[in-house]
């Protein structure tokens, strides 16, 4: 039994010297250690959900525009008062035909473009009573009316436009007379002022813009007029006063007596062309009657002939160079006679034209 122990016990010993030897001949490999395990890609955080877009309000429903009740006839085209002198002239209604007792007022429509209002014009009384070469072609259908009550009532007028002397019983009839026949009468402004001016021309374009509705028209014609009048004094501004030249109008002649004028127009333009009128303010009245003595002793520089009438542009010259008495005038010694149209010094668009014509006479050396 103790030999079997002692064995065993040799046996347990020899093994754990080969297991002690086994151990230190190789060193085993270490262990890798396990591959760091990857951090889980982050979730991405959901979309957030749209907030349902908001419901828009319905558009607000429009209100049926109030129906208009129909307008009177008289309200269609208004009233329109025109304050003419010492009179008031009332339009409540467009007028439908005009008849024009002198040129220049049918020269104004035309030019605004109311010829086919115009139903007659008098009778033109001289050669030089011609219409502007531009507006020629609106004369071809406009007739022309010998002056009486009768005819202005024949024509179909429902307004008459004339010069104050228009309005006689002797002519195309009273204010009251004709008023009374259904004709409204527009009196000339230059004609019912004590001194005219191209202001008083404006006055009458305007009137005729508000009584046929087109003052667009009437107001740029004026600012026109203004510009060319302007234009043509602005040239003569510079002249000294005692440098302008002394001018007579001469009108007409009736034996030993000169038709002339002491204001107005025509002595306005003068003005306004750089001359002085020789007669200005020497009458109470705006033409007067004056002795051949009169043009001798204003020593006239320059003399215009109006051109008119049945006396010729030569017949009233000549009786003032058959005159010793003016011999020694300036105007005559120097020829110096401007001959301007009756027409062209009225009351109408022609204004402009004949300040131009004036000045140049006047300066010739300025244009």
């Amino acid at each position: 039994m103790k030999k079997v122990s002692k064995s065993l016990a040799l046996m347990l010993a020899l093994l754990l010297l080969l297991a002690a030897a086994g151990c230190s001949g190789s060193t085993p490999a270490p262990t890798q250690a396990p591959a760091p395990t990857e951090a889980p890609a982050p979730t991405e955080a959901p979309a957030p959900t749209e907030a349902p877009a908001p419901t828009e309000e319905p558009a607000p429903t429009e209100e049926p525009a109030p129906t208009a009740e129909p307008a009177p006839a008289e309200e269609e085209y208004g009233v329109v008062v025109i304050e003419n002198g010492d009179r008031t002239v009332t339009f409540t209604e467009m007028p439908t035909g005009v008849l024009c007792a002198n040129l220049y007022s049918a020269e104004n429509m035309v030019m605004l473009g109311l010829e086919e209002y115009i139903v007659g014009k008098n009778v033109h009384t001289n050669p030089a009573e011609v219409p502007l070469e531009e507006l020629a072609w609106a004369f071809e259908n406009i007739p022309e009316i010998e002056r009486s009550n009768e005819n202005a009532v024949a024509s179909g007028c429902d307004l008459l436009i004339g010069q104050v002397s228009a309005f006689k019983d002797t002519a195309w009839g009273s204010y009251e007379q004709l008023e009374a026949e259904g004709i409204n009468c527009l009196t000339i402004t230059g004609t019912i002022v004590p001194d005219e001016t191209v202001e008083d021309i404006y006055t009458d374009i305007r009137n005729l813009g508000k009584i046929f509705k087109v003052e667009d028209k009437a107001e740029a014609l004026i600012q026109e007029m203004k510009d060319d009048i302007a234009a043509t004094n602005a040239i003569v501004a510079g002249v000294a006063e005692e440098d302008k030249p002394r001018v007579f109008v001469f009108d007409m002649y009736k034996e030993d007596q000169i038709y002339t004028t002491a204001a107005g127009l025509e002595s306005n333009l003068i003005e306004l062309a750089g001359g002085v009128n020789c007669t200005r303010l020497m009458a109470d009245s705006r033409w007067f009657y004056t002795s051949m003595e009169t043009l001798v002793a204003t020593d006239p520089d320059i003399i215009i002939i109006n051109d008119y009438g049945s006396q010729t542009v030569e017949e009233k010259i000549a009786a003032i160079k058959n005159n010793p008495a003016c011999s020694d005038i300036p105007a005559v010694v120097n020829d110096s006679f401007l001959v301007i149209p009756l027409v062209a010094v009225m009351q109408d668009i022609r204004a402009p034209r004949a300040c131009r014509t004036m000045a140049e006479y006047f300066y010739p050396d300025l244009f």
